[in-house]
């Protein structure tokens, strides 16, 4: 055979294969005797024919089109507005719903998911589901259920009884989604008719009772004075932190922690009193939830808890082991609902001991002291207040400082940087260091009631000296910050 013969009967078998297998598809497709599932939206409403039977249940019959042809086209199959509606019953995969609905004169209708009375619902899913139940609307009708599988109605996603308030009944029975995305199957009453729905009003009958509820959280705190935290006690991967709110003068940290005690991160401490009052979550997981349930979400026995005081309340939440999407589990301690939020909205879920030690070894305000040594060299300070009325009236308040060393008067633009320089010393670790020989920085720092803080940094490694205040060690300090320190020093020499 020749080589363009060859090449010719590949083609005419590739042909074939392909050929095939659209057929194949074709013959999978969803189809009836009437009408092309995957057909256009029909031009023309469809002609309708309503009724009740003996029980109240509305019921609709497709006639054939004004050309004669099988029943199709376009319609509405309830014509009902949401107030008109007394309750709902919802029964997929996730189980039953009983909604009630009650509409005062002149007042937006009200919803009531029936067991569930003592759980928040979320805003406006009630609505759209009540929307959906009283103007169903469909595109066109694909055919008659015959019993097969092809349309899902040997086992429907939802069945919905909706009850309105002139004592009638609808019965709408979703099955499954119509090719290429052309919308949701669903059958009305008893009949046999299987019309075609948007994809969106159909979804509105698949919701469970996770669905329904509220992803607040907890409420924010009613006032700014509310919203301060006095202790914040935080357990991370079996270890415990607690956070005291500072209310001293001596300087301009919000939280402090004890054994031993030291300032906290404002910066990580921000962040764990900014997520814990105003959660609101991404989904719910479980209302009421089991042993079992809670088991599985993490939080029989959690990964981290928190519980923080306020003038108003104390707030405890737990948390499950973020996982590998950093999502967590948390519930809030009196409320029976376990909740998905992305780890990174709780940050005290992962915080650890180094991220909430201060960034600074010791970082006094400047205004607060009366005495500054450095290295044995003494600096004497006072702070006095200084008040000003601009042209308006208003009355603003500024500090000045005196700095003498000895007799001399050191100008405050000169002493400011060096003041400053040490104390914004970072810490670079909260760990243990070396403290043997001799310090190579001394600072004493003294206050205006009389206290003091004495610190001192000893050399470890070759770019880390070991941070000690008040004789015990706090950590490790850069060694560049240490030099900045000793050269500022040396320009008051």
């Amino acid at each position: 055979m020749s080589k363009s013969k060859k090449i010719t009967l590949i083609v005419i078998i590739a042909a074939a294969v392909i050929l095939s297998g659209v057929m194949v598809l074709l013959l999978l497709l969803p189809k009836d005797e009437t009408t092309d599932p995957n057909a256009a939206t029909p031009d023309e409403p469809a002609n309708i024919s309503y009724s009740t039977d003996e029980n109240g249940v509305h019921q609709a019959v497709i006639g054939r089109t004004t050309d004669g042809k099988s029943g199709n086209g376009y319609g509405a199959l309830l014509e009902y507005v949401p107030s008109d509606i007394k309750s709902m019953h919802i029964e997929n995969e996730y189980g039953t719903l009983d909604i009630t609905a009650t509409t005062p004169e002149g007042e937006a209708t009200e919803y009531t998911l029936v067991g569930f009375e003592d759980f928040e619902m979320k805003s406006g899913t009630a609505d759209t589901i009540a929307n959906a139940a009283s103007t169903l609307s469909f595109t066109r009708v694909a055919g008659k259920d015959k019993g097969g599988s092809e349309f899902g109605f040997d086992d429907p996603r939802s069945v919905v009884t909706v009850t309105y308030t002139d004592d009638t009944k609808a019965i709408i029975t979703v099955g499954a989604d119509a090719p290429q995305g052309k919308g949701t199957y669903v059958k009305f009453g008893s009949g046999e008719e299987i019309y075609v729905v948007e994809a969106e009003t159909a979804k509105n009958f698949l919701y469970g009772v996770n669905d329904l509820m509220s992803l607040t959280i907890n409420d924010a705190a009613s006032d700014s004075d509310s919203s301060l935290a006095q202790t914040i006690s935080v357990t991370s991967n079996g270890a415990s932190y607690t956070l005291n709110r500072y209310t001293g003068v001596k300087f301009s940290s919000t939280y402090y922690m004890t054994d031993p005690t030291r300032f906290a991160s404002e910066s990580e401490s921000s962040k764990i009193e900014g997520a814990i009052r105003g959660l609101y979550a991404d989904s719910v997981v479980y209302v009421n939830p089991s042993d079992s349930q809670l088991s599985d979400a993490g939080l029989s026995e959690p990964y981290a808890t928190l519980s923080a005081e306020y003038p108003d309340t104390t707030v405890t939440l737990y948390a499950s082991q973020p996982d590998s999407d950093g999502v967590v589990n948390l519930m809030v301690s009196g409320k029976n609902v376990v909740y998905t939020i992305k780890a990174e909205k709780v940050p005290w879920v992962e915080t650890t001991y180094a991220k909430l030690c201060s960034e600074y070894v010791l970082y006094p305000k400047m205004t607060a002291l009366t005495g500054f040594e450095v290295n044995g060299k003494a600096f004497k300070l006072s702070t006095r207040e200084s008040h000003t009325t601009d042209d308006d009236g208003n009355e603003s308040t500024s500090y000045v400082t005196t700095v003498f060393l000895g007799d001399e008067e050191i100008q405050i633009e000169n002493f400011s940087g060096f003041c400053s320089d040490v104390g914004m010393i970072g810490l670079a670790d909260p760990d243990n260091g070396s403290t043997g020989g001799d310090a190579a920085l001394t600072v004493k720092y003294t206050y205006e009631d009389g206290d003091s803080d004495e610190l001192a940094f000893y050399p470890d490694t070759d770019t880390l000296y070991t941070a000690v205040v008040n004789g015990k060690v706090m950590g490790h300090a850069r060694k560049a910050d240490i030099t900045r320190a000793l050269e500022g020093l040396e320009k008051f020499n």
